[in-house]
């Protein structure tokens, strides 16, 4: 090789070298959910909305500079993989997590992320039993103790209806028994009464058409069903088969835009609860319904909406301390949060607060009830 070529070699060697050493280290974050199963759409929308904060935030600089770097596993809706999955986040150094997007999982994979000290944002997580603890959990959604007992009270003093049958769905079990408990103790105090559960379990191989027929040998005048999106939507066609005039009710966690697709007329009229109007008229959700479109190519759901201010969320705390063991409290610090549609407030728990919603399906759309 000449002395000429030989020193080109040298000096961009030595460019490519100093390129890379001024690039800076980015700050790696975690996303976990079910991206496979039955239990797929929250996982997918949850990462979608998480993958298009990230995103969004690169693209104005980043944090202090640093790019966002996510990265994102399965939880398969199975405790021990979400165990694995967080273990294997937490070896790869993020600072924090998104996730679990089922109350379950959490359960199954926030003592992990506690001994690593590692912090978890979960958007949808909605079981009374993670509420008001000093831990390594921030929660973003209603309590589904708040949303069982809104809907008791929208089913019995404005529809009138005090007979309730419950299907339950066992695999997302800290969710599911809190919505009965709570679902029941208020219609009760409200002079109704729950006339049949039915537990299951999803993927099971129970068929559903007896499932709904047990649930209304009781002769409720409602029929809660507590499972994933696409169980409610079979469960509420196999009841509709069954009876023109039940009433069918349901929970976030069973409507999201699959349950409308898969359900189509027999969700017509259901009452449900839900965080996040996605078809609301705030400008900040419209430019993110519009921008989720044009990169997803699907509608928007709840859980990418929540996701989304997850990223912010964690976001704004790497801002003031981008460590791990500092991530919380910086937080905790800056206590409010501007969402897609409301803006929202951060406890001392780590707990959002934030109301609920009584949404309703009203020719193929979803419309407020109240």
């Amino acid at each position: 090789m000449t002395r000429p070529h030989c020193t080109a070699l040298v000096l961009a060697s030595a460019l490519a070298l100093a390129a890379a050493c001024s690039r800076p280290e980015p700050i790696r974050i975690g996303f976990v959910g079910g991206l496979t199963g039955r239990h797929y759409d929250l996982g997918v929308s949850g990462r979608n909305g998480a993958q298009l904060a990230v995103a969004a935030l690169n693209g104005a600089g980043g944090i202090g500079g640093r790019p966002l770097e996510l990265l994102v596993r399965d939880d398969g809706q199975d405790p021990a993989q979400a165990r694995r999955a967080v273990s294997e986040l937490a070896a790869q150094g993020v600072v924090g997590i998104i996730g679990h997007m089922t109350s379950a999982m959490s359960e199954a994979g926030l003592p992990v992320a506690e001994q690593a000290g590692v912090l978890m944002v979960s958007p949808t997580a909605s079981a009374a039993t993670f509420r008001g603890k000093d831990d390594g959990f921030i929660t973003l959604f209603p309590s589904s103790a708040d949303l069982a007992r809104v809907l008791a009270g929208q089913v019995v003093t404005r529809g009138g209806l005090r007979r309730v049958a419950v299907l339950l769905d066992q695999s997302n079990q800290a969710f599911s028994d809190t919505w009965r408990e709570a679902f029941g103790a208020e219609l009760v105090r409200l002079g109704g009464s729950i006339a049949a559960t039915v537990p299951f379990t999803s993927g099971a191989a129970t068929p559903l058409g007896a499932l709904a027929e047990q649930a209304l040998a009781a002769r409720p005048e409602a029929v809660l069903v507590v499972a994933n999106a696409l169980d409610t939507a079979a469960l509420c066609q196999q009841l509709r088969k069954r009876s023109a005039t039940v009433r069918l009710l349901g929970t976030d966690w069973g409507f999201t835009r699959d349950a409308l697709i898969h359900g189509a007329s027999a969700v017509e009229g259901a009452l449900f609860t839900q965080a996040v109007d996605v078809d609301g008229h705030s400008p900040r959700l419209a430019a993110f319904r519009a921008a989720y479109q044009a990169r997803f190519g699907r509608p928007v759901d709840f859980a990418a909406v929540v996701s989304w201010e997850a990223v912010q969320v964690l976001a704004e705390g790497l801002r003031r301390d981008p460590t791990r063991g500092g991530l919380k409290r910086a937080i905790l610090a800056a206590a409010t949060f501007p969402g897609l549609q409301d803006d929202f407030t951060i406890d001392r728990f780590g707990d959002a607060q934030r109301s609920g919603r009584i949404m309703t399906v009203r020719d193929g759309r979803v419309v407020s009830a109240e």
